[in-house]
C-alpha cells in the first residue's frame, strides 16, 4: 500500500471498504509511528489497539563463524540453520528435522529475551507527574522479586535456553515426547538449571494454570516462584507457520494464523495470567489480526520488532503489553509521510491512525510516555479536535485504565456506525465523540463528574 497523492495540507487514508476487515501486513507498516489501529468485524463488533514498530537489523552469523565466512546460499540451509538456532559450540547439543523450518534462530532468541527483559524493568516515571497517576489508574501490578517466563510450543528449546539467562525460572511447554526430551537436553547444555519443561498440549496447561495456577505449579514443584505473585511475568508463544511457504512467504498475502491455530483461545487465557503475551510470527502476519487479539486480552499496546535478514523482514515477534509505563519503551519518531496510508478524520468502519503529538496553545500534554499522542490518536478515532475534549482525554486518562477507555471508544464507534444516537432533547445526531461521552456518564456517572472536576 502507497500514499495517495493528496494535497500536503490535507492528506487522508484510501478509503476503505463499507464493511469488512482491513487487511494489512506487519510488515507493511512503518517503524517509528505509533498507530491507533480500529477495526469492525462481519458483525459490526469494534477493536482497536495501539501498534508499534520497531525495526531491528540483527547479525545472523554465528559469532564462531565470523572467520570463516559463514555460507548463506540456499545448499547449505541445513548446515546454516543447525549454526543460526544455537550460537553456543557443543556436540550436547540436539536437533530434529522439523527445527530446520520452524525453529527460531539465535540471534532473534537472543534479542526477543533481551527485549522481554527490558519490558519488564521499564521505570515507573516520578510519583509527581500526570504519567504516574495514568499507571495507579491501570491497576496495581504486583511485582515479583522472580522472574518467570512461559514458553508454549517450546519445540526443541531455542528460545527457552536464552530465557534462562534473564530469569528465575522457565516453563516449557511442548506436545512432542522427542522433543520435549531434546529440549531438556540442549537446556542441560546451556547450563540451564531453573527450567521445567511439560510434555503436553498447551492449551490444557494455560486453561488449568488460568483457572488454579497455585494448584497447577504445585504439581510441577514450582510453588515457590509464585508465592508473590501467580503469574508469568512474560508468557511466550510460538505458533505452528513455519516452512518456506506459508502465505505472505513469497508474495503480498495476509497470514491469518486462526484458521491454523487457535490463537484466539490461547490469548483468552494467557491474558489472565500474564501482563506480557509474546508471539514469533511471520512477516505478512494481519495486523486486523492483531488488534483483534490485543482487545481481547485486554491489551492496548502491540510492540512489533520486525527483524531483518537480506534486505527484507524475516520474521516479527509481537509484544502484546497491558502496562502503560511500557509506552516509555517505544522508538517514536516524528514523521508526517508513512507507508500506509493514515487518516486525520475518521471515516467508514475501519481506522489506521498515525498518532502525532497534540499541540496547541490553549492546553499541553507532557509526557515520557507518549501520552500526548496517545489522546490525540483517540481524538481522531472519536473525530473531535478541541482542546477541551484533550484535556477531558487527558484526565479520563489518570483516573481509569486505558483499556476501559478504549473499550468505551469501541461501544461509541460501533454504535455510530450502526446508524448513531441521538441527543436527550432533540433528534439531532450524536458526534462519536458526544456517544462516547454519553457512554461514559451513563455508565459510571461519578467518573465521569472527577474527569469534568478536572478540566
Amino acid at each position: 500500500m502507497t500514499e495517495g497523492s493528496a494535497s500536503p495540507k490535507e492528506r487522508h487514508d484510501q478509503v476503505p471498504p463499507p464493511r469488512g476487515i482491513f487487511s494489512i501486513r506487519a510488515d507493511a507498516l512503518t517503524p517509528g509511528v505509533l498507530y491507533l489501529a480500529s477495526g469492525a468485524d462481519a458483525d459490526g463488533r469494534v477493536s482497536s489497539a495501539f501498534l508499534h514498530v520497531i525495526e531491528k537489523h540483527l547479525s545472523y552469523v554465528n559469532p564462531a563463524n565470523q572467520q570463516k565466512g559463514a555460507a548463506e546460499d540456499d545448499d547449505a540451509w541445513e548446515d546454516i540453520c543447525r549454526s543460526a538456532i544455537f550460537w553456543r559450540q557443543s556436540n550436547d547439543l540436539q536437533y530434529d528435522e522439523d527445527a530446520y523450518v520452524d525453529a527460531s534462530w539465535a540471534a532473534e532468541s537472543i534479542e526477543v529475551s533481551r527485549e522481554i527483559k527490558e519490558l519488564l524493568n521499564t521505570e515507573k516515571p516520578p510519583e509527581d507527574s500526570p504519567d504516574n497517576d495514568i499507571v495507579n489508574a491501570n491497576g496495581d501490578h504486583v511485582q515479583s522479586s522472580r522472574v518467570r517466563i512461559l514458553d508454549l510450543a517450546a519445540g526443541i528449546g531455542g528460545n527457552s535456553v536464552h530465557f534462562g539467562e534473564d530469569s528465575d525460572l522457565v516453563v516449557g511447554v511442548e506436545m512432542n515426547p522427542q522433543r520435549v526430551e531434546i529440549c531438556k537436553n540442549n537446556l542441560r547444555a546451556y547450563g540451564v538449571d531453573h527450567a521445567c519443561v511439560v510434555q503436553g498440549d498447551l492449551f490444557d496447561f494455560i486453561e488449568q494454570f488460568a483457572e488454579d495456577p497455585m494448584k497447577k505449579a504445585h504439581e510441577l514443584g514450582i510453588q515457590q516462584h509464585f508465592t508473590e505473585s501467580q503469574h508469568f511475568d512474560c508468557v511466550h508463544t510460538s505458533p505452528p507457520w513455519g516452512g518456506k511457504n506459508y502465505a505472505g512467504s513469497s508474495n503480498d498475502k495476509v497470514y491469518t494464523l486462526q484458521p491454523n491455530f487457535d490463537v484466539e483461545r490461547v490469548m483468552k487465557s494467557v491474558a489472565k495470567f500474564t501482563d506480557i503475551a509474546t508471539f514469533y510470527l511471520p512477516r505478512s502476519q494481519c495486523v486486523y489480526e492483531l488488534v483483534k487479539l490485543a482487545d481481547m486480552g485486554g491489551f492496548p499496546l502491540v510492540i512489533i520488532s520486525a527483524y531483518h535478514y537480506r534486505r527484507k523482514t524475516r520474521c516479527i515477534h509481537a509484544h502484546f503489553v497491558k502496562r502503560v509505563e511500557c509506552f516509555k519503551y517505544l522508538k517514536v519518531e516524528n514523521m508526517e509521510r508513512t507507508h500506509v496510508p493514515y487518516k486525520k478524520a475518521p471515516h467508514g468502519l475501519n481506522l489506521l491512525v498515525h498518532s502525532t503529538p497534540y499541540v496547541t496553545s490553549k492546553f499541553s500534554i507532557k509526557s515520557d510516555m507518549h501520552m500526548d499522542r496517545v489522546v490525540h490518536a483517540i481524538m481522531k478515532m472519536l473525530d473531535e479536535k478541541t482542546f477541551i475534549v484533550a484535556a477531558k482525554l487527558h484526565n479520563l486518562l489518570r483516573l481509569h485504565p486505558l483499556s476501559g477507555v478504549m473499550a468505551i471508544a469501541n461501544q461509541a464507534r460501533e454504535i455510530q456506525n450502526a446508524g448513531g444516537m441521538t441527543k436527550t432533547d432533540s433528534n439531532e445526531k450524536r458526534t462519536t465523540g458526544g456517544i462516547f461521552f454519553h457512554l461514559l456518564k451513563t455508565q459510571d456517572r461519578e467518573l465521569y463528574k472527577k474527569m469534568e472536576k478536572f478540566v
